[in-house]
């Protein structure tokens, strides 16, 4: 039964690790994320505001 927990502890602690890595890389992708997101925001405004005042 001793070995079983330690076979199951090890499985978790390799899981655990497995998801911190891929938590890691997606912590450190997220400001490129964000700065395309706010790029494309206002890039998408910019042609939306002439568009209406060209339309008044």
């Amino acid at each position: 039964m001793d070995d079983l927990f330690f076979w199951l502890g090890i499985v978790f602690a390799g899981i655990m690790m497995i998801l911190l890595v891929k938590y890691a890389k997606f912590i450190h992708v997220q400001p490129k994320v964000e700065a395309e997101r706010r790029k494309m925001k206002e890039e998408g405004t910019a042609p939306q505001e002439e568009s209406s005042e060209n339309n008044q």
